[in-house]
């Protein structure tokens, strides 16, 4: 028996062990009084994590935790409070390759309970992150999966290395930023900064100065007003809606379609069907519009 093939038997032989030592479970509670002016840190190498506001000066932090025995045993879990709030850390102590096959079947999820009014900042290294009923700042990340930010008053600063976003609710400024999936940006009230390098963009009932680009999809926006809009894509369509009685001046152009508007327009000037320079309304606030990958449609909404 060679030597590579007496490495797949061991590679298979480990995996089988780990599978069947998955039935491991554990659960972690942990609950710390939060004063006012503080904010929660928390860090962890896996799980996905979701936190709520809740009208209560505590942070409640509660993990189901399932794996192997050796994976368990390897999470180590931190919660104390601190001068400036409450820190949480989960950290999976490394052992080699065999390391490798314990991620692949564990099941770990955190519900944190925070008082509404106290800012996050939160990195996961292997989950998805849900985040709602908040009304202080929330800066957020993940390298594994999507994110959910509902009903948020402070600012939103969040990043996925590996899913989408879905945002509702939002009342502040707000920074939206995913290397791996669609952005969809629902009824909010604050101004938006959305990028993506992997799907498509959707604004729906926004209100709000708007600076969106994708490297991977189209770009439909629907918003309540022009405070200034920039709407950039490469691989796909851009299509606008505003209200009736909007005023801008817009900058319109495509490298792989037509640009078209509903709205009346006055001092026009076009290249063609691929690029449009006009005013609505009498003019107002920049509308820039672009794309290398499909065509440019403005319209009145309904």
């Amino acid at each position: 028996m060679n030597i590579s093939t007496v490495r797949v038997l061991v590679i298979l032989t480990a995996m089988l062990g780990t599978s069947v030592a998955l039935a491991a479970e554990r659960t972690y509670d942990k609950r710390l009084d939060a004063p006012p002016g503080g904010h929660l840190t928390f860090d962890t190498d896996v799980g996905s994590v979701t936190v709520v506001g809740r009208d209560a000066p505590q942070v409640v932090i509660h993990a189901d935790l399932q794996g192997s025995e050796d994976f368990l045993n390897r999470l180590h879990i931190s919660a104390e409070q601190t001068p400036t709030g409450v820190t949480f850390s989960a950290r999976v102590a490394h052992d080699g390759w065999h390391n490798w096959f314990n991620f692949g079947v564990t099941r770990v999820r955190f519900t944190v309970e925070v008082p509404r009014d106290y800012p996050i900042d939160l990195k996961t290294a292997g989950g998805g992150l849900d985040l709602r009923d908040l009304n202080a700042s929330v800066h957020a990340a993940t390298s594994g999966g999507g994110i959910l930010v509902q009903n948020i008053g402070g600012a939103v600063n969040v990043h996925t290395s590996g899913g989408s976003i879905d945002a509702k609710g939002l009342k502040a400024g707000a920074r939206l930023d995913s290397s791996g999936g669609g952005i969809d940006v629902t009824d909010s009230s604050g101004d938006l900064d959305i990028h993506t390098s992997g799907g498509s963009i959707h604004m729906e009932n926004d209100d709000g100065k708007v600076d969106a680009d994708t490297s991977g999809g189209g770009i439909r926006a629907q918003l309540r007003a022009n405070h200034g809009i920039s709407l950039r894509s490469s691989g796909g369509s851009i299509t606008l809606l505003l209200p009736q009685g909007t005023h801008g001046s817009i900058d319109a152009a495509t490298s792989g379609g037509r640009v078209t508007s509903d709205f009346p327009l006055s001092s026009t000037e076009s290249t063609g069907h691929s690029h449009l320079v006009g005013a609505i309304g009498g003019g107002g606030p920049a509308i820039y519009l672009h794309t290398s990958g499909g065509s440019i449609r403005i319209a009145p909404e309904g």
